[in-house]
């Protein structure tokens, strides 16, 4: 799916989801009405400067018009993709471990360590 596929479907979801018609979204967003139906069907490639109308008309980030995963309701996933996974291999026993989080903040901060006797 394109970018203007996924603009597409996201717009029109979020216009769906609020109940708004084409032209209460035309008239809250200053877009035009035939505007938006281009935009709905990924006819156009929406500017910046409408996309973020649309958004501040649809209550959403800008960000949000582009991935749904990036709604504000949504929390983050606990689970890191695949790739993103840190894998560590025990030099002796040749066990492999793999990290399926991602790497949050430690409440603690940096922990400084030593090696051998600290003087």
């Amino acid at each position: 799916m394109d970018i203007n596929e996924r603009i597409a479907h996201r717009v029109r979801d979020l216009r769906s989801e609020r109940g708004y018609s084409l032209d209460t979204l035309a008239e809250r967003s200053g877009v035009s009405r035939s505007s938006i139906s281009l935009i709905e069907r990924a006819q156009t490639s929406p500017t910046a400067n409408v996309l973020d109308k649309l958004a501040t008309a649809l209550d959403v980030t800008l960000a949000s018009l582009f991935d749904d995963r990036a709604r504000e309701d949504t929390p983050p996933s606990p689970l890191a993709r695949r790739a993103d996974q840190p894998v560590w291999t025990d030099p002796d026993s040749g066990y492999v471990r793999r990290n399926l989080s991602p790497a949050q903040p430690s409440p603690l901060g940096n922990a400084p360590i030593f090696h051998g006797r600290e003087k």
